[in-house]
């Protein structure tokens, strides 16, 4: 199937919301990823079950549960869209119903459970990345990744760095960030001396003039800055390549790390929370509690108090 009904319908979708860029470019990478999952399957007219199905396609192809969950909003208030405006649309009366209504959209949980790479294995990850660079791309590979574990920067703060962006203060490189709504440079995280030296390498085998500090290096890429589905690719690529495939960590994981690191070095929760930028300190203490739990050995102490107790009554008995 060379072309779906649906495609022209989102872009006059998008064009009738009133949505930041950021949110017309997230709405639109959903939607695009839905309707080329349609035709691949030759679906023109799809129902609950073939909503369904791509749900379950995603989580089979390692999304996680955040992003499927972005997926399944979107997909759902846009057959809404449909279903309402059917007649003025003049559509088929196969959108006049709501396919996607009966759908119960997935959970986020707010607690921090998803698995982290151990100190051990971002080393090792950090190591074979350096060790290993041959190509343009392995350069920038490990220059992201090493700044994304050392300083807690979220996917999208990556896909915004500029060159520019990267500064000397007071002795000190600092890089602002630019990300979650900001357009003014307000916030920054510190760079090591080891990461400063990745980015060096990087930016010294680039011969573009992309004013972004990481780029695709692929020829069929139009855009010039980084994708939203580019993370996912290139992290499970990274990840396999380093002997760690097995893991089921995400791109947003390195976050978590960096935060978790931060409090197992001994760090306190204000230090965290400003590596985080968080503006509550009540997010930072998640990680606390995360590792508070980790650390706690109840299970063993019942089950010591539960065989202790059963020990006293036996002797009582003899």
């Amino acid at each position: 199937m060379q072309t779906h009904p649906l495609e022209e319908l989102i872009d006059l979708y998008l064009s009738e919301k009133d949505i930041t860029v950021e949110s017309y470019e997230l709405y639109h990478i959903i939607l695009k990823q839905y309707v080329t999952y349609l035709k691949n399957n030759e679906i023109k007219y799809a129902d609950t079950k073939d909503i369904k199905a791509y749900i379950k396609a995603k989580k089979e192809e390692g999304y996680t549960i955040r992003w499927i969950h972005h997926q399944l909003g979107v997909i759902k208030v846009f057959y809404s869209y449909l279903s309402l405006n059917q007649n003025r649309l003049g559509l088929d009366k196969r959108y006049a119903y709501n396919i996607a209504e009966t759908i119960q959209n997935i959970r986020i949980k707010k607690e921090v459970s998803k698995p982290m790479l151990t100190t051990h294995q971002a080393k090792h990850l950090i190591l074979h990345l350096k060790n290993h660079r041959r190509y343009i791309w392995h350069y920038r590979d490990y220059a992201m990744i090493y700044l994304m574990i050392t300083t807690g920067l979220r996917s999208v703060e990556i896909r915004r760095a500029k060159i520019k962006d990267l500064k000397l203060v007071n002795d000190t490189y600092i890089l602002y960030v630019q990300g979650k709504g900001r357009t003014s440079e307000d916030d920054f995280v510190k760079v090591t001396t080891g990461v400063k030296e990745a980015l060096d390498d990087y930016l010294h085998v680039r011969k573009d003039k992309n004013p972004y500090l990481f780029i695709s290096h692929s020829k069929r890429n139009e855009t010039p800055h980084l994708s939203r589905t580019f993370f996912l690719r290139m992290f499970r690529r990274v990840l396999k390549e380093a002997g760690l495939g097995h893991l089921k960590v995400t791109p947003h994981s390195l976050r978590h790390a960096a935060a978790t690191y931060n409090l197992l070095r001994g760090g306190t929760l204000e230090e965290t929370k400003r590596l985080m930028r968080h503006k509550d300190l009540s997010t930072t203490l998640i990680y606390a509690h995360h590792l508070k739990r980790m650390e706690e050995d109840i299970e063993n102490e019942i089950e010591s108090y539960i065989m202790s107790d059963q020990d006293i009554k036996e002797k009582k008995k003899g």
